[in-house]
């Protein structure tokens, strides 16, 4: 069966690119067609209700948003279990100072209800603030939001820590502060029931097949192949290859959706509580 698969266009999905992930697929049955998102999360819910692909690799927080305004997604299993770290970044070159507050902050967010926009809020309310639709300015994807941070528009960003760094070594950004949610960073998602005659149990051996195999090879050469691949430095791409869990097939990563969806709605990220039935 033939697939077109979409996700960001960062180090967990390194793999995807490579000849034996495609071989081990093929050898289950799935040929795939793989599609870069730089918008992120928010971008992927758009592809997948326009029906532009048909599996997308989700931040686990945009899935449950998506799903608790009735978009009709279905979860079916993580890719990566470890919480993404965020990075809160300012610009390093601008003269006029940071607000003091929270509350008083612009932040650029790539769409509504996307990862930097559930995550801001999930900072604010660490902080014991509350954020509201003027503190959000919309940017598309990491290039706008270099763009509204330079020009002053907006004050932060959050983005996935690592993969940002570049910025940050190159003097444009500076990471003020990191954030990480308690939760599976992404998962697989499709619209219910699409795409039609679709084995996923079948998806998911491959998938931690083709991990293992993946992390079976020599630990110097997914480091240099990651770091070449992102412009990430060696000790950031090691730091980075020590943190980050993929699924292996266990069952508690449905306990972890559950919690997720409550701790998402005590913090105001979603306004309604889906059950687990309407997520997977």
């Amino acid at each position: 069966m033939k697939l077109r698969i979409g996700g960001v266009p960062e180090h967990f999905n390194y793999f995807w690119q490579l000849p034996g992930t495609k071989e081990i697929f093929r050898s289950h049955g799935f040929y795939y067609d793989w599609t870069n998102y730089p918008g992120g999360t928010g971008a992927m819910s758009a592809a997948l209700e326009s029906g532009e692909i048909d599996v997308a690799i989700m931040l686990t927080e945009g899935a449950i948003a998506a799903i608790s305004m009735d978009k009709k997604f279905q979860i079916h299993f993580p890719l990566v279990m470890s919480p993404l770290q965020w990075g809160v970044f300012s610009s390093a070159k601008r003269q006029i100072p940071l607000p003091k507050s929270i509350q008083e902050s612009r932040f650029a967010i790539s769409r509504m209800f996307s990862g930097s926009h559930l995550m801001a809020m999930f900072l604010a309310q660490r902080e014991n603030a509350e954020l509201t639709q003027e503190n959000f300015v919309l940017c598309k994807d990491l290039d706008g939001a270099r763009e509204k941070l330079a020009s002053g528009e907006a004050d932060y960003f959050l983005w996935e820590k690592y993969m940002t760094s570049p910025l940050v070594q190159n003097g444009e950004f500076t990471m003020t502060s990191e954030v990480a949610a308690p939760w599976p960073a992404f998962v697989f998602v499709s619209q219910r029931g699409e795409p039609v005659g679709v084995d996923y149990s079948i998806f998911k051996d491959a998938l931690i097949e083709c991990v293992s195999d993946y992390l079976q090879n020599s630990r110097e050469e997914l480091i240099d192949g990651i770091g070449a691949h992102f412009n990430l430095r060696k000790t950031e791409t090691e730091l980075w290859l020590n943190e980050v869990k993929y699924y292996d097939g266990n069952n508690y990563w449905i306990d972890r959706l559950t919690a997720a969806v409550i701790i998402m709605q005590s913090k105001n990220m979603i306004q309604s509580q889906p059950e687990l039935w309407q997520m997977i």
